[in-house]
């Protein structure tokens, strides 16, 4: 069984849901006034218009009767005298309420040894950067590179007056 919780309600209440309720209860209230105009005014049409009414023969109209005068209002007796009320002692005064002591501060976190220093570590040999720091190295690479690939451009090459 749920049990009523006002949390369910303001979190079902949305300002989109609270604009169509007010919306229409207004439209309902128009819709009354509405009725009750037309209403009237058909039963208004609706009714002959009363007949005046002859007064019996015979019948005098009286006057109506005076009101009698008021009485005067009784003067007041004054009362016996009486002697003031004694004083009331004072009520003895509260005892103070304990000074509240403040909350223990936080003991500061320990302090973070730090980190070693980080020594580089060196490149490659095959790297560029190793290359291209050595000049020497750089030639050596090149003609490599040269030398192989004239090699192998060699093998795939067609010769001259070849076998048709």
């Amino acid at each position: 069984m749920r049990h009523w919780n006002p949390r369910l309600l303001l979190d079902r209440l949305r300002m989109e849901r609270v604009g169509w309720f007010g919306a229409g209860l207004g439209a309902a209230g128009v819709g009354v006034v509405g009725y009750q105009l037309l209403v009237a005014s058909s039963m208004a049409a609706a009714s002959p218009p009363p007949r005046p009414m002859a007064l019996p023969i015979g019948a005098e109209v009286q006057s109506p009767t005076p009101r009698p005068t008021p009485s005067p209002w009784p003067t007041r007796t004054p009362a016996e005298i009486r002697p003031p009320p004694p004083t009331q002692t004072p009520w003895p005064t509260r005892t103070p309420w304990p000074t509240h002591t403040p909350w223990p501060t936080r003991t500061p976190w320990p302090t973070r040894t730090p980190l070693p220093t980080r020594t580089p570590t060196p490149p490659p040999e095959d790297s560029p950067a190793a290359v291209l720091g050595d000049p020497a190295g750089v030639v050596r690479s090149v003609a490599t590179l040269v030398a192989v690939t004239r090699h192998e451009l060699r093998q795939v090459m067609p010769t001259p007056g070849g076998g048709d």
